[in-house]
């Protein structure tokens, strides 16, 4: 099984927010420099994984990104089939 760059973001970006689960909402310029990513890479992925329910936005100055649910309801399964389709 081949996981493509965007769904290996897709994934470290979620690990990251789940890490940081009870902490809030994150940028994504914070979720960028943890993980190593492109930001404009990662807008992308965001953006697929809020269509996918995966992740909530949050506007305005105190803005960003947090799973849209607990991190133990989300499979690292469900993500990939999102991003890169049926294994």
């Amino acid at each position: 099984m081949k996981i493509t760059y965007k769904g290996d973001y897709a994934l470290k970006a979620l690990l990251d927010l789940a890490l940081h689960y009870d902490q809030g909402v994150s940028t994504i310029n914070e979720v960028a420099k943890r993980i190593d990513a492109p930001v404009k890479f990662l807008e992308q992925i965001l953006l697929d994984l809020k269509k996918g329910n995966f992740v909530e936005s949050k506007r305005g100055n105190v803005g960003g990104y947090q799973l849209a649910k607990a991190p133990a309801e989300i499979s690292i399964g469900q993500v990939v089939r999102f991003m890169d389709g049926p294994i």
